[in-house]
């Protein structure tokens, strides 16, 4: 069962709010990051513990001036999938763009994300 409303909270939680990881992450929760895995740990994440960690880790590394915003969902009614793509301000002069693939469990909390980071902004 898709809820759309995880993933404008999926946001607000990339963007500072890391306790929505305990009520937005399923306890089968896995997260698959397509960028070079050398440079990060976060394709070994299996837990909102491990999750919050990370996101914490990955914004102290890029500074607080950073803010993604969702641009676009896309999902079917009863579609085993749904699709985000988002913008992450990094200072005030760079944007760039990306997409998540979402999976949710039958209680409607995520799954799996697959998630790529692109070189630009996601053109509204």
């Amino acid at each position: 069962m898709i809820d759309l409303k995880k993933l404008d909270q999926w946001n607000d939680m990339w963007n500072g709010a890391f306790d929505l990881a305990d009520e937005l992450c399923s306890p089968e929760f896995s997260i698959f990051f397509g960028r070079d895995a050398s440079t990060h740990n976060g394709d070994d994440i299996t837990n909102a513990a491990q999750l919050k960690t990370f996101m914490r880790d990955f914004r102290a590394s890029l500074g607080d001036d950073l803010e993604f915003t969702l641009v676009r969902t896309f999902a079917d009614a009863g579609a085993a999938f749904a699709v985000s793509l988002w913008n992450l301000r990094v200072g005030p002069d760079r944007t760039v763009g990306g997409i998540d693939v979402f999976q949710f469990d039958e209680a409607g909390r995520i799954r799996r994300v697959h998630s790529v980071t692109g070189q630009r902004g996601v053109i509204e």
